[in-house]
């Protein structure tokens, strides 16, 4: 009788560790889907960073491109009113 008393005891004390173990995986589970979930977000986050930063990049050159258009149609007119100065200006 003593022997099935202890083998009881150790089935139980297994039912109970199995589960604890169990308990643990769903929350493990539950955290694991959470942290996908976080993980998703960043890179939703991430993309649209990128996709700004490309943007940015983007207009930064336009803006280069079109200094520099600048600059020579400035350099252009200085050198037209030189060349109109200069023929306006009895020698």
């Amino acid at each position: 009788m003593e022997a099935l008393h202890i083998l009881e005891q150790k089935i139980a004390h297994l039912i109970e560790s199995k589960r604890r173990d169990i308990d643990l995986i769903k929350e493990l589970k539950d955290k694991n889907d959470i942290l996908s979930q976080e993980v998703f977000q960043l890179k939703n986050h991430l993309e649209k960073v990128e996709n700004s930063l490309l943007l940015g990049h983007q207009n930064l050159e336009e803006l280069n491109q079109e200094k520099e258009l600048t600059k020579i149609a400035v350099d252009d007119l200085i050198k037209s009113i030189v060349l109109l100065v200069d023929q306006e200006l009895p020698q």
